[in-house]
């Protein structure tokens, strides 16, 4: 969904930083960790010390389908769970866990409900564990009918950042309203003609989706991606002191002319010590890179606020790995920071572009 939101925004130039090469000192996993889907990814991963499976992991999309046809709307978020991050299974439901791969029987924890905002898509996860409660951010979209000027019904697309709580990360409770939206979302309408989405409407700084969720400081800190006009999409900031499940708790500290950072799409956020992380599949690498001109982008924040970016990743050659989640954890007696994507076969030429993430992978580096 968020993918044909994109299509077709112009692309501010680029950013020279971006050019600098820290794929060397990376060990990178070739082979999958998740496979044999239709099209998942934000493999958003939670380390959970002393549990029987220490990391739990959610991602969406479609699993054996476009659309997910047994379940209402589209996107729908997935749950797996690991003893040491390469063996994984999937939950299928009643309790059940499958680890062969066998996307058919893959059962969603949350997917969208007809009756709630976010009733055409369910998606982009972030995860943390706080006080024994799982908690998500995630993105939500709307399909809505409102009735025009002209005595006709039309309809709209309506987006913003969702938030849920669960005690086993499988039975989710959601809430009722957005945790943020842009305030103008309904006002700025963007409407949908002949089933498809046309370019963003002028003056459009909405479409908050895609959130990178953090309990830091003694608060709750998001960070997501937004529709900035003359960039493919920009990074915007919020904070809750308060309940995470109340909406009227929630700021929109940065956002609309005032990005943290240009042209960052599905961020991802982690804290390491004094250092925040913040890993993106960026855009405008120029045409020898490879791919559809998108990298693995790392930048570094001394306060999740002012960010300096450092270089792109590139853990399989061309332009094919995409929509990143990271986590800093301890192991075999170092400290690592890991990068969990999305992968896609490169284009071969002559052949349709295939969008669908067909597996998902990892790369890590020791931070010691």
């Amino acid at each position: 969904m968020i993918m044909a939101l994109l299509a077709g925004l112009t692309l501010s130039g680029v950013d020279q930083a971006r050019l600098n090469d820290l794929t060397p000192g990376w060990e990178v996993r070739e082979k999958p960790i998740l496979w044999g889907f239709h099209n998942l990814y934000n493999p958003q991963v939670v380390h959970e010390p002393g549990a029987e499976y220490p990391f739990k992991m959610w991602f969406f999309g479609y699993a054996a389908e476009d659309n997910n046809p047994k379940y209402p709307g589209g996107d729908a978020i997935y749950h797996a769970r690991s003893k040491n991050l390469d063996d994984w299974e999937v939950y299928i439901g009643d309790g059940r866990w499958d680890a062969s791969m066998d996307a058919r029987r893959f059962v969603p924890v949350l997917y969208p409900d007809p009756e709630a905002f976010d009733n055409m898509a369910s998606g982009d996860p972030s995860v943390v564990r706080h006080g024994g409660v799982y908690y998500m951010a995630y993105s939500g979209v709307r399909f809505d009918t409102r009735r025009a000027e002209d005595g006709k019904d039309h309809l709209y697309l309506e987006n913003a950042v969702m938030g849920a709580c669960s005690r086993d990360g499988i039975h989710w409770t959601r809430t009722k309203k957005p945790i943020i939206m842009w305030a103008r979302e309904r006002d700025v309408p963007w409407e949908i003609v002949d089933g498809k989405i046309p370019p963003c409407p002028k003056g459009y700084y909405g479409a908050y989706h895609r959130p990178a969720l953090l309990f830091d400081e003694g608060k709750w800190r998001l960070w997501f991606d937004y529709m900035y006009p003359g960039t493919f999409v920009s990074m915007g900031y919020a904070e809750n002191q308060g309940d995470f499940m109340d909406p009227g708790q929630w700021r929109v500290a940065r956002a609309a002319r005032e990005p943290l950072l240009k042209d960052w799409p599905n961020t991802a956020v982690v804290r390491d010590g004094g250092t925040y992380y913040a890993v993106s599949d960026a855009p405008n690498y120029p045409p020898e890179m490879g791919g559809d001109g998108r990298q693995l982008t790392l930048a570094t924040s001394p306060d999740g606020i002012g960010w300096t970016v450092q270089g792109h990743l590139r853990p399989n050659g061309p332009a094919s790995s995409h929509v990143p989640e990271a986590l800093v954890i301890d192991r075999g007696g170092k400290r690592w920071l890991y990068i969990f994507y999305s992968w896609k076969p490169a284009c071969e030429p002559g052949k349709e572009w295939d969008f669908r993430y067909k597996e998902i992978r990892y790369m890590r580096k020791a931070l010691d």
